[in-house]
């Protein structure tokens, strides 16, 4: 299939269903391509993308910041730690970092088994059901509500918001678009609300409390703390709900390797890289050019934005050969899924210990669901990419 820059709407629906065959022809075609509509650069091939993750200095992340209600700094991730550069990203990065290495997320886990069996058992319990809604959406959205210590009442509410979110961040005109912003502007009240009448902060263990802490001692100030807690839950929820709705559907349309991953969960750990990879649930970041730069040959003025195109990295096939295969015995190391430099996803330990879990449980089930895994509805938007709903019912 062979795509034009000038045909082709990178928001268009054909291309979100399945961008793929579009950054082929990119990577081959046009590495380095302004979109007028998005006011950017968009860079597809590996080494291009790496490179410019790789050297901050160079390519800014205050580019994050370039969308959103521009009223509500905090909804667009001002000084929060993706739209910032070292040494300011290390200051805000190291507040957290702990509580995001493997061992203490170690402590969760019978945590996250609990929820996983719980709805397991509730989808085994429903003759019908879409495993979106019913599994990979509250299954993340609990985990990281409990982790802020939010309480179960808001947990619908914090979906809601998460998608408002990206909604603001794909678009910046019409009715849905405002639609969301009101409701990243009601999350942004929310932590507000929360933050000022936490009093009780000094001896608890959950996320809120650690932020709140750091800001007693002045690392650390309300609108980050804002900036922050919004940023966990959406990283927290989108990123694992689309790669796990992903590797389902990956998993079912390519029954060789879901039989040899039931016939052999220890490659589940490699199987979720594979799903990073090929699923590639947070397709594009911003960056910003802080002085002229040439990439592939196309000269980048001096403050022009750029999109590194995260999805496009891994299907790259001069990094990842037969990348449209999806093989769960592929060795994947250098894949983008989780970012690359400084700004490797904060979070990544929990959404690889959220998907592993789910996977052991789902595993067994898989070949008794019955659905048309080629019409799935995608996410309409170009920031991260997943099922929309996953409707399946029992054999």
């Amino acid at each position: 299939m062979c795509y034009e820059p000038a045909e082709v709407d990178l928001l268009a629906p054909a291309v979100r269903r399945d961008p793929f065959p579009y950054f082929a022809y990119l990577r081959r075609e046009a590495p380095v391509l302004w979109v007028e509509q998005l006011q950017a650069y968009l860079v597809s091939r590996y080494e291009d993308v790496a490179r410019v993750a790789r050297k901050p200095e160079l390519f800014s992340s205050i580019a994050m910041r370039r969308s959103g209600p521009d009223s509500a700094p905090e909804a667009t991730g001002v000084k929060s730690v993706i739209t910032v550069d070292p040494p300011e990203h290390g200051r805000l990065r190291s507040i957290l970092q702990d509580e995001f290495r493997v061992r203490p997320l170690r402590e969760l886990e019978p945590r996250v088994q609990v929820l996983v069996e719980d709805l397991v058992a509730c989808l085994q319990s429903s003759e019908a059901f879409d495993l979106v809604r019913d599994f990979t959406i509250p299954l993340p959205v609990t985990v990281i509500a409990e982790l802020l210590d939010i309480e179960p009442a808001r947990h619908e509410d914090f979906k809601y918001w998460s998608d408002c979110l990206i909604k603001v961040l794909n678009d910046r005109s019409g009715p849905e678009w405002e639609r969301a912003r009101a409701g990243v502007f009601d999350l942004i009240g929310y932590f507000r609300e929360v933050l000022d009448t936490r009093s009780d902060f000094a001896d608890r263990q959950d996320i809120l409390s650690v932020l709140l802490r750091a800001e007693r001692e002045s690392r650390l100030d309300r609108r980050e703390i804002v900036a922050y807690s919004i940023l966990l839950l959406t990283g927290g929820n989108e990123t694992t709900t689309n790669l796990i709705g992903g590797m389902v559907v990956a998993l079912l349309r390519n029954p060789d390797q879901l039989a040899m991953l039931r016939d052999d969960p220890s490659r589940i750990p490699n199987a979720i890289e594979e799903g990073l990879r090929y699923c590639s649930p947070v397709q594009a970041v911003y960056r910003r050019a802080m002085a002229d730069v040439e990439i592939a040959g196309v000269r980048i003025p001096r403050g022009r934005d750029i999109a590194i195109l995260l999805g496009a990295a891994n299907h790259d096939p001069a990094r990842f050969p037969d990348p449209e295969c999806f093989d769960i015995t592929r060795h994947t190391g250098g894949h983008v899924g989780f970012g690359i430099g400084v700004h490797h996803c904060l979070g990544a330990h929990l959404g690889r210990l959220e998907t592993r879990v789910a996977f052991e449980h789902l595993l067994p089930h898989l070949d008794a669901i019955a659905a048309d895994v080629d019409a799935v509805d995608w996410s309409d938007n170009w920031f991260v990419r997943g099922p929309e709903r996953l409707p399946f019912h029992w054999h």
